[in-house]
């Protein structure tokens, strides 16, 4: 299966940004989010974790996290940022044994999967009876700019539907989505 990755040179890019605090907004938007639906002291996955800081700040909030991400440089960066919580794995075959997390998030990373279905499932596997898997995406029909880098609601609603109860909510520029095993 083909999924999209990031070379060194991406990742080099990416942590500039990061560094410059560009997407603090929505690393705050996602702990939020969690927080409503997931206590502290949980234990969370992060899919897609980059360099990292979402797994930092997850971890300062009193979270025990995993990142799972594709991308050998940016799990460099993620590994001094978050040290020893971050593995190299794939969305669609998950490294971890079923039912062990209690919350899962994706932060603008299901647009990076390739076809859905079995990274959902894979997410469903994973998660405890209960658990939230909380996915942000830029809102296509809102920021179509952005070309293939997000999702529309009804792309959200179908490929979680098909294991989850969700629910999708317009915070504009993103989607969130909010499903419950």
């Amino acid at each position: 299966m083909e999924i999209e990755t990031f070379d060194k040179r991406g990742s080099n890019f990416y942590n500039f940004l990061v560094s410059l605090g560009i997407f603090n907004w929505a690393y705050g938007l996602a702990l939020k989010i969690l927080k409503r639906h997931v206590k502290p002291g949980s234990f969370v996955l992060e899919i897609g974790p980059g360099v990292g800081a979402l797994l930092k700040l997850l971890e300062k909030s009193g979270y025990s996290a995993l990142g799972v991400d594709a991308s050998p440089p940016m799990l460099k960066y993620a590994a001094k940022r978050a040290p020893g919580v971050s593995v190299a794995g794939v969305s669609f075959a998950l490294p971890a044994r079923g039912e062990v997390f209690d919350g899962a998030l994706a932060l603008f990373t299901m647009h990076h999967w390739g076809p859905h279905e079995p990274s959902v499932g894979e997410v469903y596997r994973v998660l405890k009876p209960g658990g939230v898997f909380i996915v942000i995406e830029v809102d296509l029909e809102r920021m179509p700019l952005v070309g293939s880098h997000g999702c529309t609601k009804r792309c959200m609603e179908e490929a979680l539907g098909q294991k989850f109860d969700v629910a999708v909510e317009r915070r504009f520029p993103v989607l969130v989505a909010v499903a419950r095993k």
